[in-house]
Parts: C-alpha cells; structure tokens; sequence
C-alpha cells in the first residue's frame, strides 16, 4: 500500500527535568492526517527526547550516518502546491515547493521519483561523501534500464553530479522497490535516506547562493583612463564579484535513457515541466 505524503508539518519543545536542571528539547514531525496530528506527534517526539536527555541517553543516529536533517522531517516554508485537477473530485497534490535553510526552493515530489548522484566532491554537504565516477554512474543507469526495459530516465547535469528523473512510472519514496532502485543507482545515501524518512523526493530548483558569484566585465580598453596614476586608480576600482543567480541554471539536461512511453503520466508531466521550467535545464548558463 502506498504511504500518505507529509502533507502537515510541525514543531514542538518539551522539558525534563535531571537533579533539578530543566533540559529542553525540540523536534519537528509530519502528518498525512491534520495539523494538529503533526503537532502530537511532533510533541511526543519532542518528549521522547527530553526525556532520553534528561537520563543520559543518546538518541541513535539515521542510517546513512552523518546527516543534516531532522529524524521526522523537515520543516520549511511552504511556497507553492503543485496539484493536478481530478473529475468529479478534490485536485491531487503532486508535489510541495519549499524554502530550505540556505533560501533554495525545492521541489518535494510525493512520487515523482528523483535521483541524485554525486560524481564530484561538493564541500557543501555535511559529513563524509562518497561520489561515484560519472561513467559508473550512467553505466548503473543504463544497466537498470536494460534489467528492466519498461523504465526510463531524463538525465541532467548538475554542479556536483546527476539527477534522474523516472518518466515511466510513479513510486512509493518508502517501498523496497524505491529503495532498490535508488541503491542500484548509486543515489547519495544521505538522499536515499532523506527520501524515506520525508515520503517524497527532493529536487532543488533555484542555485546555491555561494555559486553564482559573477564578476561583471572590465570597461573596453578605449574607455579605461590613460597615464600611471589613472591606472593605478583604475585597478583599485576593478570590478568584484557580485552574486547574481539569474545567471546561473540548477541542472541541464543531457538525455533519455531507457525507452520513454509515447505518453507521459499527467503526473509526471506536470512535475517535468516545472522542474524544467524553473531550473532552465534547457538554457546553456552555468550551473550553481
């Protein structure tokens, strides 16, 4: 059966009290139910911890090791729902755009699969990584694709690595069959995990900010000031580096692998086109 998405998040912060030191501790949770679902949850989470805290217990880590995001889910600004009209009914959430920590926007795809692979070190992620040369890594892709013909992925470029994205069918993000997609694939396995415990898969869609550092071009050689003093003046004043992401795409895509259907699930398409549209895959800028 297939998992709800986290369509209601929240925080709570709860106390226990150690030989009459109060210890505070906060955690965030997420409902397919109600708000104030998530915020139970959220508050009985946050007690769990407390009181761990408060008897000297540290909580396990995620599998996957060192990881920078919340064991729930995480909490961010909500900034568009991508919803596909139903006859007769209600319109179906597809997909949630959030504002992560850095001011990025996401998209957080309920089953739209997504897979991200790193191919180059990216000083950016927290913990230790492991990358995966990119022959490796297409050569995975296509090796899965020939396993099992009736899958197929657009594959883009990205500032460290890869992003697939599954045009042939939709997934469960917590089912085994995810999970071993995304393993066969050679996914992050920070991202593979952040996929589970989140119920969707994430795509960031706007650059990182440190990225787009762009330094504005020198005046013409005619223009510059003419004498030693000038052009001393001259280079002191040179242009600096300035961040600018509207020069600067997400991705760009690269290819098809696999056999496409002649007609894409509505779904699907709705989440390709926007993905596309807001990360300019097709446009040639540079990637942050």
């Amino acid at each position: 059966m297939s998992s709800s998405p986290p369509l209601h998040t929240a925080w709570a912060t709860a106390c226990a009290e150690r030989r009459g030191e109060r210890i505070f501790r906060t955690a965030s949770a997420s409902s397919a139910v109600s708000q104030d679902d998530a915020r139970r949850l959220a508050r009985a989470l946050a007690e769990t911890r407390a009181r761990a805290a408060a008897d000297g217990v540290t909580p396990p880590a995620l599998d996957g090791g060192t990881y920078p995001y919340p064991e729930r889910v995480l909490v961010e600004p909500v900034l568009q729902r991508l919803t596909l009209p139903a006859s007769g009914s209600a319109a179906v959430e597809l997909a949630r755009i959030t504002r992560n920590s850095y001011q990025a926007s996401v998209l957080n795809a309920y089953r739209v699969m997504f897979v991200d692979v790193d191919t180059a070190p990216d000083s950016s992620n927290a913990g230790d990584e492991e990358t995966v040369p990119q022959d490796e890594a297409l050569d995975a892709l296509v090796g899965l694709t020939g396993r099992q013909p009736d899958l197929a992925f657009r594959v883009y470029a990205t500032r460290a690595g890869l992003r697939y994205l599954c045009i042939s069918r939709l997934f469960d993000p917590v089912s085994d069959d995810s999970r071993g997609i995304l393993a066969g694939l050679r996914a992050d396995k920070r991202y593979a995990t952040l996929c589970r415990v989140q119920k969707c898969y994430r795509a960031r869609l706007t650059p990182k900010y440190w990225r787009c550092l762009w330094t504005p071009p020198a005046p013409p050689p005619e223009s510059r000031p003419r004498g030693f003093f000038a052009q001393l003046l001259h280079a002191a004043s040179a242009p600096s580096p300035v961040t600018d992401p509207a020069r600067f795409a997400t991705c760009r895509y690269l290819e098809t692998v696999g056999s496409p259907p002649r007609t894409l699930p509505p779904e699907i398409d709705l989440v390709l086109r926007h993905h596309d549209t807001v990360t300019e895959a097709a446009t040639d800028k540079p990637l942050a």
